[in-house]
């Protein structure tokens, strides 16, 4: 019992100096919807039917990023560069209610409104980096879902790191979310280049800071 004890007590030591330890923040990390797992799940079937992705392969089951889409965000990193650890671009599954408003912040009823989103962001988790493009069904929504992305993505989504600026464009049928550590990246120089780099002007933008 002396034993267990002991155990039990080096595991609570180990979890509260989690994350260095960071207590003084008071920022609470956002959980992702499935915690360890960097990739939307597949949404489960209803009643006992058996779930077609089950036997195919993680490449097959994925979601395939819009062309368009990531091509926009290519060009806006040549243009202006982002040095992050495994930087990735990959396709935002609207159909997954969890993942979709984890990475846009959109609920089902704007997530309707969006043909199609990607998500740009570094695969280790612990870099406070997000980029979201999305192409609007209807140019009249665009607003709208900017608004939401500026108002529910959480800028404390991940464990233990926090963005300290978020802005958010809408051009023509394309919405652009970008939020930063500005020890990471300059969240407003991205968004600055983005008119040169992909030949848009701002029909609309808008800007936060996270709350101290």
């Amino acid at each position: 019992m002396k034993k267990t004890w002991i155990c039990l007590s080096l595991l609570a030591a180990l979890a509260l100096t989690a994350c260095g330890g960071a207590s003084s923040s008071s920022a609470q990390a956002t959980p992702t919807p499935l915690p360890g797992m960097d990739e939307p799940a597949t949404p489960p079937e209803s009643g006992d039917a058996v779930d077609p992705g089950m036997d195919a392969t993680p490449e097959e089951s994925a979601p395939v990023a819009d062309e368009e889409l990531s091509g926009m965000v290519d060009t806006l990193y040549a243009a202006y560069p982002v040095d992050l650890m495994m930087l990735t671009t990959s396709a935002v599954d609207l159909t997954n209610a969890d993942w979709c408003q984890y990475h846009t912040g959109l609920d089902a009823e704007l997530a309707a409104k969006v043909d199609a989103a990607v998500v740009s962001e570094s695969m280790t988790g612990s870099q406070a980096y997000s980029l979201v493009l999305a192409r609007v069904k209807d140019e009249a929504d665009a607003q709208a879902v900017a608004d939401a992305m500026l108002e529910n993505i959480q800028m404390n989504k991940w464990v233990c790191v926090m963005a300290d600026k978020a802005r958010v464009a809408a051009f023509g049928d394309k919405v652009l979310f970008v939020m930063s550590s500005s020890e990471l990246t300059d969240a407003d120089a991205l968004m600055d280049a983005v008119p040169g780099a992909l030949g848009v002007t701002f029909d609309y933008e808008n800007s936060k800071d996270a709350a101290v």
